[in-house]
């Protein structure tokens, strides 16, 4: 259950069915495909496949973010390998272009960090991005995600390799930012 559903921009939820098309044209537009590790873009069938898969498994969610001014899809959250007896999970969001450099990653991020870590008892989160993703890495060293390593050249984008950089955030760092 998620705290007070949002922020004051935000509505903040479980993926529903009826998100569903426009969080897949969020996923197929070329600035998303280009930041993730899977390039594939996905049809209606695939969509409703995952979904079905996503909704009923017990380490994954998805949450959407939605303006409350006019209900205009934001973004999804991404909550992956979800570990309830280590306390740990992996963690991912996608803004809509438009949307983008309006602050709205940040306040998803900050909104499901004190969530989790102070709701759900995790202990440590973590994410990978690509190094290309200027934007996503300063928005997480700002959140207070530390570099704990990388997969050399492990992704192939605009004609070259480039490093996977996996980073993490202990719940007494987050504390000791938000304190």
């Amino acid at each position: 259950m998620l705290p007070d559903s949002g922020t004051e921009r935000l509505v903040i939820r479980l993926l529903e069915r009826r998100d569903l098309e426009q969080v897949r044209h969020l996923h197929n537009h070329d600035e998303t495909l280009l930041r993730l590790t899977d390039v594939w873009p996905v049809s209606e069938t695939q969509q409703e496949a995952w979904f079905e898969s996503v909704s009923s498994s017990r380490t994954a969610r998805r949450y959407v973010g939605r303006r409350r001014a006019d209900d205009a899809l934001v973004g999804v959250f991404r909550l992956d390998r979800l570990d309830p007896w280590n306390r740990n999970a992996y963690v991912g969001a996608d803004v809509v272009p438009a949307m983008r450099r309006q602050g709205y990653a940040e306040e998803m991020f900050a909104y499901f960090l004190g969530h989790l870590f102070d709701h759900c008892g995790l202990h440590r989160l973590a994410l990978v991005t690509l190094t290309s993703n200027t934007a996503a890495l300063a928005l997480y060293r700002k959140l207070g995600f530390v570099e704990e390593g990388r997969e050399r050249q492990a992704i192939f984008r605009d004609g070259g390799f480039q490093d996977l950089v996996l980073m993490g955030l202990l719940a007494e760092e987050w504390r000791g930012r938000a304190g």
